[in-house]
């Protein structure tokens, strides 16, 4: 897990009394996560809001990673 991209998608921001993506991270302890890099993408999964942002972030991020040489490239 020395190289793993963390992505979390706070889901049901639809719901009326959801937490919020600031409460989800207080709540997970992302903010302590040192030398990690993460995302928290707010999201509703009924209507596919913030998936395709939060994926979008995730590919981003894992090629700038793989360019820079902080992340292994993958295959066998």
């Amino acid at each position: 897990m020395l190289n793993s991209v963390i992505l979390v998608f706070a889901n049901k921001q639809d719901m009326k009394g959801a937490m919020t993506p600031m409460e989800v991270c207080e709540g997970l302890g992302l903010y302590d996560l040192k030398n990690r890099v993460w995302h928290i993408q707010g999201s509703c999964a009924l209507k596919g809001d913030g998936l395709y942002e939060g994926l979008d972030w995730l590919s981003s991020t894992l090629k700038d990673l793989q360019a820079s040489g902080r992340l292994p490239s993958g295959g066998t």
